[in-house]
């Protein structure tokens, strides 16, 4: 019987620990990343590269769905939810205007969206 109780105890261990993973991780590596996806992204629509724009925006809508549900679970972090919202409805504006190869009002946009990023920065990014 113990070393059933053991085994029950290690299975609920080992899913615990695949929960926790499963959860975003916003972390300096993490945004760093977010950081080069949106110079990938300013980049493509400079070159009027639809194909990677639209590529890098998609990742970026998702990155941002992490950086909310990140700061969803913090106290005192409404802004940076916010913040978060906006970020990702700027980037899908962004892949809007991409399909419509409207390049110039893309460009706009993100820098619109490094904007925002900024500002977000200025209050959350670790130094």
């Amino acid at each position: 019987m113990r070393k059933l109780t053991l085994f029950v105890y290690f299975i609920l261990a080992v899913m615990t620990g695949s929960v926790v993973s499963a959860q975003p991780t916003v972390d300096e590596d993490f945004m760093q990343l977010m950081k080069d996806k949106q110079k990938s992204l300013s980049s493509n629509i400079s070159l009027k590269d639809a194909q990677a724009a639209t590529d890098d925006a998609n990742e970026i809508v998702d990155m941002f769905n992490d950086v909310q549900a990140f700061y969803e679970k913090k106290a005192n972090a409404a802004d940076a939810v916010d913040w978060s919202k906006e970020s990702k409805d700027l980037t899908a504006t962004i892949a809007k205007y991409v399909a419509a190869n409207d390049f110039d009002t893309a460009a706009q946009t993100s820098v619109t969206l490094a904007k925002a990023c900024k500002t977000c920065h200025k209050i959350y990014k670790k130094d």
